[in-house]
């Protein structure tokens, strides 16, 4: 029973760039081989416009719960709001809806070519970034930087049980949602 790990960059062709952040490859065998592609580079583009696009959706579904939702106004030292507390249920579907998009925008033009049974592993791990990401992010954006809507990690992680961690599990399966949903081979 052997174990096997490698990481190699690829060269893309003329013009396209070879070094590590543009592709990686990655295969794991024990009794089996998973072999998948994650594209450094594409994976962190997507990783920002997706948290930028979520962050500025939740907000405004947020803002317009508290406005259309009649809830009672609270005084500024009141965080988070009657309003939000109400929004926050909804935020895990919202996050599936924005990941699932770039999800789709990474493996766009992949999955005709090499299948979406292929593309599984790779979307796993896209998975996994994406999530390693946002945990970071969001640790020293609404916990380590003091803003307006800043928590401390009391209040983040255990005050807004269980929706975080649904959150976060949206965020690992949005790639691999996207890749079974999207139309094309299944080459299986």
């Amino acid at each position: 029973m052997s174990t096997k790990f490698m990481v190699n960059a690829r060269a893309h062709g003329p013009g396209r760039g070879g070094n590590f952040w543009s592709q990686a490859t990655v295969s794991f065998t024990e009794s089996g081989v998973l072999s998948m592609r994650l594209r450094y580079k594409r994976a962190v583009v997507t990783f920002v416009l997706a948290y930028v696009a979520i962050t500025i959706v939740a907000t405004a579904f947020s803002i317009a719960i508290e406005v259309y939702g009649h809830f009672p106004q609270v005084s500024g030292s009141d965080f988070p709001p009657p309003a939000y507390l109400f929004a926050e249920r909804f935020l895990p579907f919202l996050n599936l809806a924005v990941w699932m998009v770039f999800g789709w925008l990474y493996f766009r033009r992949r999955v005709e070519s090499e299948g979406r049974l292929a593309l599984r592993g790779e979307a796993l791990a896209l998975g996994v970034f994406w999530l390693a990401a946002a945990v970071v992010v969001d640790y020293v954006c609404f916990v380590r930087i003091k803003n307006p809507i800043s928590l401390n990690p009391h209040d983040f992680y255990i005050g807004q049980f269980p929706w975080i961690y649904l959150i976060y599990v949206t965020v690992l399966f949005a790639p691999l949602c996207s890749v079974m949903l999207m139309r094309g081979t299944s080459k299986d």
